[in-house]
């Protein structure tokens, strides 16, 4: 799940520099070739957007049928990225728990809880598999099988 995360922001940049003649020039020019140190234009590649900026970007660009459900993908990797998952005993599946930022107090309020169970699996990879199908058609890529 973490690296389809990490596809679908990777691919919305990609998609959005492709659409930019600036920054398709450089993102196939400088990047493969950059070292650590090295000073770099800031285009759609390189800034500091975050996820939701970057994928409400993307969706203005990208033809309707390609737009992404960006609530659905944030929300899941915030609670992947900031939540605990932890198992007890005889617990039959994992549970995922988000706490707020805020403290009420002493104490802290529950954002989020979800039993990682198979459903779970299931809606969230189904979520991934067909956002990165939308954004790969929307770069007009090739999908490979790897034997």
């Amino acid at each position: 799940m973490v690296g389809n995360l990490l596809t679908i922001e990777m691919a919305a940049r990609m998609f959005i520099a492709k659409h930019d003649e600036k920054s398709s020039f450089i993102f196939s020019t400088q990047l493969p070739t950059v070292k650590a140190g090295d000073l770099v234009d800031n285009d759609a590649f390189t800034n500091p957007d975050d996820l939701r900026q970057t994928l409400r970007k993307y969706n203005k660009r990208a033809p309707s049928e390609y737009k992404v459900p960006i609530d659905e993908i944030v929300d899941l990797r915030d609670a992947i990225a900031h939540g605990r998952s932890f198992g007890f005993g005889n617990m039959k599946h994992l549970r995922l728990l988000k706490f707020s930022r805020k403290k009420i107090g002493e104490k802290v309020k529950v954002d989020l809880v979800k039993d990682m169970d198979d459903e779970w699996f299931v809606v969230n990879i189904c979520l991934l598999n067909t956002s990165i199908d939308k954004l790969t058609k929307s770069l007009n890529y090739e999908t490979k099988e790897f034997a």
